[in-house]
């Protein structure tokens, strides 16, 4: 006696499970690949603007990403930011964000001036001495991304400045500084001996290790495709097996 194959049932179940972790692992494959796209989209706005000419900010509405600024104006050497858990060569520090004043328009101007040490104590802020002297000065315009583990921005509690931060959250300081921000921050140029070492090159996982991930995922999907089908097969063949007892 034999079974006819129509009355040999599918294991919904485990067809179910197996389409299921193929659905999610071709869709993480394929979000590697976007993360690669934006990775490489990333390092070629970097390396464009490094050999571009500033362009000065009074002829530019909005900058692009990293592109090349260049503006006159001051800092106001009492009032600077301390970016908290800032990494530098393996060693914890800050990163120094001074307060630029244009000598064109109502908004001040933050500038990521570069890495400085954390004192031993964490109650001590480093000190450091800014420019105050009317200048021009040339760097990288960026968009700071959100910091979704940092809750809280700033802290003044009747505190001395500088202040210590958590997050670049310009919204957040505009408010709590009161004072008129622009929406980007200006990643000063190398040229400045004055400031503080900085290395603005992205500093992220490289393109190609994303589309190694994305080939992970693809040959998970595929791995997951073969074993089920070659245990589909041994299913029927039992089932037939049984039919024909």
């Amino acid at each position: 006696m034999t079974l006819n194959r129509i009355n040999i049932a599918v294991p919904f179940i485990a067809t179910a499970i197996t389409l299921l972790a193929i659905v999610v692992l071709v869709k993480l494959g394929f979000w590697q690949l976007d993360r690669a796209h934006q990775k490489q989209q990333l390092f070629a706005d970097f390396e464009h603007a490094s050999q571009q000419q500033p362009e000065s900010l009074t002829s530019l509405e909005q900058p692009q990403r990293y592109q090349s600024v260049a503006v006159s104006g001051h800092f106001d050497p009492t009032h600077y930011l301390l970016l908290d858990n800032q990494i530098f060569k393996s060693q914890v520090g800050y990163q120094v964000i001074g307060v630029f004043t244009p000598d064109v328009g109502n908004q001040k101007l933050l500038v990521n001036l570069g890495w400085v040490a954390a004192p031993a104590s964490r109650q001590q802020l480093p000190q450091v001495t800014i420019p105050s002297q009317q200048m021009q000065i040339s760097g990288y315009a960026y968009s700071p991304s959100d910091n979704v583990f940092a809750k809280q921005v700033i802290q003044f509690a009747g505190k001395p400045w500088p202040q210590r931060i958590q997050k670049l959250d310009i919204p957040s300081l505009q408010k709590q500084l009161q004072q008129p921000l622009a929406a980007w921050v200006l990643l000063l140029d190398q040229q400045y001996p004055w400031a503080w070492p900085r290395e603005w090159r992205p500093q992220v996982m490289p393109a190609s290790r994303h589309q190694a991930y994305a080939i992970q995922w693809f040959s998970l999907a595929a791995a997951c495709a073969i074993i089920y089908i070659l245990a589909l097969r041994k299913y029927y063949f039992k089932k037939q097996q049984e039919g024909s007892e």
